[in-house]
């Protein structure tokens, strides 16, 4: 019925489809059009993460094109997308993926750095085929609403989502996974979610959500199995992408404003100071 409505070709698993918890891969399908995978990877902890998520995605999906925005060559992408470290959370890289992902893609998965590949997810490409301009998931988060979003630092990041929404009881999305189709439509969206994401500088989901009340799209929402976060879904029910969240930041602790203030790059600082004295510590410990 949904392909009828549609206009999606229907698909049968695949008999010898790898096989990840109790979910079966579609077979696949021809790409309309060319794909590609984006990252961002800024700090050591988030470059080491997205070495290890490229290998993944070479494993399962080696014929798809990765392009990794960062400041220096990570040597092991396709594409190396040469951006200034200008925020501790690498937000604009990440939000300018319409603009910086490869002109020539036409479907393009953005993945975090701290996620990894454990079956093929071809289907999110054929989903934005089929004319969905927006194929996301909820936020894993066992309260699916934006009250979950709430922090001890984002007070004025939630008075404009709620300002924007009229209310918090809306279905929080998660950013660390989404795919979408190249159009002008898509393109005014990714642009008001990072007109929206200065306004504070910190996390990217509030601005988010505002700029798709205000710049509605076709979006295909999926559930956590799609970006599986284990604190709140067993590995083994991934439909083949497992986050890891944190694995590549490079501070500790709350930040108290934005993420591109002194105050955040001296996080910054002292955390990968620590760092270092640990690695000293123990490299001492080996030699006695």
């Amino acid at each position: 019925a949904f392909a009828g409505a549609c206009g999606a070709e229907a698909a049968t698993p695949a008999l010898g489809a790898p096989r990840v918890g109790a979910y079966r891969p579609p077979a696949r399908r021809e790409p309309k059009g060319s794909r590609g995978i984006y990252t961002v990877a800024f700090g050591e902890p988030a470059r080491q993460a997205a070495r290890e998520l490229i290998a993944t995605i070479r494993q399962h999906m080696p014929d798809i094109p990765i392009a990794c925005a960062a400041a220096e060559p990570l040597g092991v992408e396709d594409i190396h997308i040469q951006q200034p470290d200008s925020d501790v959370g690498a937000r604009r890289a990440k939000i300018r993926m319409y603009d910086l992902a490869p002109a020539e893609w036409d479907t393009v998965l953005y993945l975090d750095a701290d996620t990894e590949l454990v079956a093929p997810v071809y289907a999110l490409f054929e989903w934005a085929e089929d004319g969905w301009e927006l194929v996301i998931t909820k936020d894993p988060h066992t309260v699916d609403t934006m009250q979950s979003y709430v922090r001890r630092n984002n007070a004025g990041d939630m008075e404009s989502t709620k300002r924007t929404l009229g209310s918090l009881d809306a279905l929080q999305l998660a950013g660390g996974m989404m795919c979408f189709r190249r159009g002008e439509r898509v393109k005014r969206f990714f642009d008001a979610w990072l007109a929206e994401w200065e306004v504070h500088g910190q996390r990217d989901q509030g601005p988010l959500i505002r700029a798709l009340y205000t710049h509605p799209l076709r979006v295909w929402l999926l559930g956590s199995q799609w970006n599986t976060f284990t604190r709140y879904l067993p590995r083994e029910q991934s439909a083949g992408i497992v986050h890891y969240p944190g694995k590549a930041r490079r501070w500790s602790g709350m930040i108290p404003g934005r993420t591109d203030s002194q105050a955040a790059w001296a996080m910054v600082q002292r955390h990968e100071g620590q760092r270092r004295e640990q690695q000293h510590g123990r490299a001492q410990s080996r030699r006695r």
